[in-house]
């Protein structure tokens, strides 16, 4: 049995799977990146099937090909059920790679990562005529700053809202950030300033000492931390 595993960074998915092809392999091909995976599977080089969480076929190997491009791989090659929902040659699935590729290449230009937070911007000119479908428009009104893509996904699918934010992008209608911008920590208050003790005149008979107890300074309040996105392990 013949196994590979190891990270797409560097070496690309697209590459891979032109390698297994050269290699006349048979088996599958397991992607997986934070909390998405998908499976590809391999009869004498050729893909003969995607699936990709509840898709299946053309639609899972269109989101393996642009979601998962930096993940962890593993393959294996066995006499284990490959499911035959593929039928593209040889020439039309290379064809089809090439343009997965090039489609991978303009979304990634405004949408860096799974994680990034896009926000509504709309810039441009004002007159300038602007046609949406109402399912990117729909995605547009969401995009508040407080979504990933990731999460936008969840209603409409990962492939077409990948596809969709990427024509905003374009149209200049959001900006992507980074991640959320975590909430500031609460500022302790501060300790209240120790009593002084007071001057004391001392007599002629005898020296009389006040001691004044300081009191203590409250201690501050402890920051409050921000609570981690749910990608990286916190219950969903």
């Amino acid at each position: 049995m013949t196994e590979l595993s190891g990270t797409l960074d560097g070496i690309g998915l697209f590459p891979l799977m032109n390698f297994l092809g050269s290699l006349k392999a048979a088996g599958r091909l397991s992607i997986s990146d934070a909390d998405l995976s998908g499976t590809l599977f391999f009869t004498e080089g050729r893909v003969v099937g995607a699936s990709f969480g509840a898709d299946s076929g053309q639609v899972a190997l269109d989101a393996i090909g642009l979601a998962l491009g930096t993940g962890h791989f593993e393959f294996a090659d066995g006499d284990g059920e490959r499911p035959s929902n593929l039928d593209l040659s040889a020439t039309e699935l290379q064809e089809h790679l090439t343009q997965l590729q090039s489609e991978r290449a303009r979304i990634m230009a405004g949408i860096p990562s799974l994680e990034s937070v896009p926000v509504s911007a709309m810039e441009g000119p004002d007159e300038q005529p602007i046609a949406l479908d109402r399912a990117t428009l729909r995605l547009l009104l969401r995009c508040d700053g407080r979504h990933t893509v990731l999460e936008l996904a969840r209603e409409s699918g990962l492939l077409a809202t990948l596809k969709r934010l990427a024509n905003l992008f374009e149209l200049k209608l959001i900006k992507v950030e980074a991640g959320r911008t975590a909430p500031a920590p609460a500022h302790a208050p501060e300790p209240k300033p120790a009593v002084a003790p007071q001057p004391v005149t001392p007599s002629s008979q005898d020296t009389i000492v006040h001691e004044v107890e300081r009191e203590p300074a409250e201690s501050g309040a402890p920051s409050s931390q921000p609570r981690r996105p749910w990608w990286q392990g916190e219950e969903r």
